[in-house]
């Protein structure tokens, strides 16, 4: 019997799942959480480890933007969870989900701090009379740059710090990533709360499913700024003369027992705090530079990726059939068979999203080629998301072979120093569509 099925605890369908509001999936039920605080000890992962092992299947997943979920719950052990949480002091955060880089306040290349503009962004919108009603999943930036800013993250309003002469104003935007967003403002910090809420307040009079996108107004003159893509979270970060340690999840998943080791190995070697990151990497934090080599290699000794040339790091892959009743899709066994068969797509030009389903949980946004489960087979998106119509689809057995004549067809047709969105664009979809089906 699937252990969702006897649920007594609240959710709600369309809603991002919490500790309070569960989600079903097709292991059981789901909990995403966001600690309060910035970083956990190893002693406070080992904890949730265990938890996931005695409340859920023992499965953790980090989520491309940062979060924690632990898998296969029930109704009865739900409620536990919480009070487990509770009681190891694993406060996590509850309202607008408000995102700041993973490094907030102790990275130099940052242009601000971003922690202390988004706390007092959290208060305002938690002191609103009449409290705000807003979309479930509508999301806010707060980015005050640096190695591992969220440039790349999608959000409903961003706020990202620019210097201006000798002070720091930030620049409000809608609907978007840094690149892509609209932007509307340029304020010091106390406008630009006032400017968010003036925002939060034209959406909650629009209703609750009112996104960022539904916004209308003018958009602003941009100033003299242009956002930089972050690096990956990944490999050894230098912050002056600190070093933090980027750890990336094998698709963005892990067993509790090989956290929980995980958790062992870095606490003898000095980590002080562990902490999530977005693109499903864990940062380890307080290493000395000459423990860097034997932290890397006990790290990948349990199965995490610290080279952040990875070409894995180009790939989004959801939980999939094995872990979502949706899923028509055993999604980690094609990004096996994608690494395997078709190393030419996974050289850094493109983004690849694998997907149990047309919903996209793992990566909304266009991807350079998406293979989507269907009732049909695997589809092939070429510059989409995974709910649009896919070019092509072929039998899930046929699949290893159609990754390899799409590989061979990018290596004969690619001409020197050409990304494959430049090819896509020189070629357009139908040769793709054809070699990937086998008809040349």
């Amino acid at each position: 019997m699937n252990p969702a099925s006897d649920l007594t605890v609240p959710f709600r369908r369309g809603a991002c799942p919490s500790v309070l509001t569960p989600m079903p999936t097709g292991d059981g039920l789901l909990v995403r959480l966001r600690p309060r605080a910035a970083g956990l000890a190893p002693a406070q992962w080992r904890t949730l480890a265990q938890l996931a092992r005695s409340h859920g299947n023992g499965i953790l997943d980090i989520t491309a933007r940062g979060n924690l979920q632990i898998r296969g719950l029930t109704a009865k052990t739900a409620p536990k969870l919480r009070a487990a949480l509770d009681a190891a002091g694993i406060a996590p955060r509850s309202g607008v989900a408000i995102e700041t880089p993973p490094l907030s306040g102790l990275d130099p290349s940052e242009t601000a701090d971003a922690g202390p503009l988004a706390t007092a962004l959290e208060a305002a919108i938690a002191g609103c009379k009449p409290p705000l009603t807003l979309a479930p999943k509508l999301a806010i930036v707060v980015d005050g740059g640096g190695v591992l800013s969220l440039a790349d993250m999608v959000a409903d309003l961003r706020l990202d710090a620019v210097r201006c002469a000798d002070a720091v104003r930030w620049r409000i935007s809608i609907a978007g990533n840094a690149f892509s967003a609209r932007p509307v403002a340029l304020l010091d910090a106390s406008q630009a709360i006032k400017e968010v809420l003036r925002l939060l307040r034209l959406l909650d009079a629009r209703g609750p499913a009112a996104r960022g996108r539904d916004l209308a107004g003018e958009r602003m003159d941009d100033p003299a700024w242009r956002p930089v893509s972050p690096r990956p979270p990944v490999g050894v970060i230098a912050l002056d003369d600190a070093f933090v340690l980027g750890l990336r999840l094998p698709y963005g998943q892990v067993d509790a027992d090989r956290l929980a080791g995980l958790a062992d190995d870095l606490e003898e070697l000095g980590v002080t705090d562990m902490r999530l990151a977005p693109h499903r990497a864990l940062l380890a934090r307080g290493l000395a530079q000459a423990q860097i080599a034997t932290a890397r290699r006990r790290a990948e000794g349990r199965g995490f990726c610290t080279d952040p040339d990875d070409p894995g790091l180009a790939l989004s892959v959801c939980a999939g059939s094995a872990g979502c009743a949706a899923a028509k899709l055993d999604t980690h066994a094609v990004a096996d068979a994608l690494r395997a068969t078709a190393p030419t797509l996974l050289d850094g030009t493109a983004s690849v999203h694998i997907s149990g389903c047309p919903k996209g949980c793992a990566h909304p946004a266009r991807a350079s080629l998406t293979l989507v489960g269907t009732p049909e087979g695997t589809g092939l998106v070429l510059s989409g998301r995974a709910g649009d119509a896919p070019a092509a689809v072929v039998a899930s057995g046929d699949l290893s072979a159609a990754l390899a004549r799409l590989d061979a067809f990018v290596r004969r047709e690619r001409r020197p120093d050409e990304t494959f969105s430049t090819l896509y664009d020189r070629l357009g979809e139908k040769p793709f569509e054809t070699a990937f089906q086998g008809r040349i």
